[in-house]
């Protein structure tokens, strides 16, 4: 059983209290969820204090029904994870989105853009965890499941994630772009990302290195370069010479 809350969520095991009083209630209803509100409900349980606004507690069918399988019945635990996955957006963005200004403020190499960059990291070493949980949980949630957004945010984290991270949740992320769940270019920008790191010439040219010599970006070598245009478009992505240009990516060398 697992118990969802405003700020959270934790698994009850068999033995405890509240699982046993939500069983017992559930075993007298025809239903597999139940939905409980509680307003200010205190001294619940031999002194336990549960100030939730709403709690939702979601139990297997009795024919076994796996909690990776969600129902858009469970519209509680949906809007939780969809409001969840926008906040992950919004901490995996925000820093990211100052970083132009960082970089006119601060040299590269200066103790200022290092420690701005080792709150990025931080923080994404923090939503990895968040995100994994969701995705090992639930699967990779599509867009007509929690929205955009929160679609979008598992490819984000995944893609500021480690290799090893990468490597195993692509295979789901190809699955949700084959149904239509998820956008092609989410899957592009890390497959190329993977192929960079492990010094392979990336498929779309969604990846960028830095040349601390000239002291600019440059497009990372793409296998094929004839034809990127080609797969670009197929995927949703402008031409590679829009999208270098866009970034102040050097394209030509």
């Amino acid at each position: 059983m697992i118990l969802i809350l405003r700020s959270g969520k934790m698994k009850l095991s068999k033995n405890n209290k509240i699982y046993i009083i939500v069983k017992n209630i559930w075993m007298n209803k025809k239903h597999s969820t139940l939905l409980i509100s509680f307003h200010y409900y205190l001294n619940l349980l031999n002194g336990y204090k549960l100030l939730a606004l709403s709690l939702l507690l979601s139990l297997s069918s009795v024919n076994g029904q796996n909690s990776k399988n969600m129902d858009k019945e469970n519209s509680e635990d949906l809007l939780y994870l969809k409001e969840k996955l926008e906040e992950i957006h919004l901490q995996d963005q925000t820093l990211r989105m100052l970083l132009p200004e960082v970089k006119e403020k601060f040299d590269r190499d200066s103790k200022e853009y290092q420690y701005y960059w080792s709150l990025i990291n931080s923080q994404d070493s923090i939503n990895e965890t968040a995100v994994i949980e969701i995705i090992e949980e639930y699967g990779w949630l599509g867009k007509n499941t929690v929205g955009e957004k929160a679609n979008q945010t598992l490819w984000l984290v995944i893609q500021h994630s480690k290799i090893d991270v990468q490597k195993k949740y692509i295979k789901l992320l190809k699955n949700s772009v084959e149904k239509k769940e998820s956008e092609g270019w989410h899957l592009a920008f890390l497959k190329d990302r993977i192929l960079m790191r492990e010094g392979k010439k990336q498929t779309y040219g969604t990846q960028a290195k830095y040349d601390e010599e000239k002291k600019e970006f440059y497009i990372y070598p793409i296998s094929d370069p004839d034809n990127v245009n080609k797969r670009r478009e197929k995927i949703g992505l402008e031409p590679i010479e829009d999208y270098a240009k866009k970034n102040g990516y050097n394209l030509n060398r």
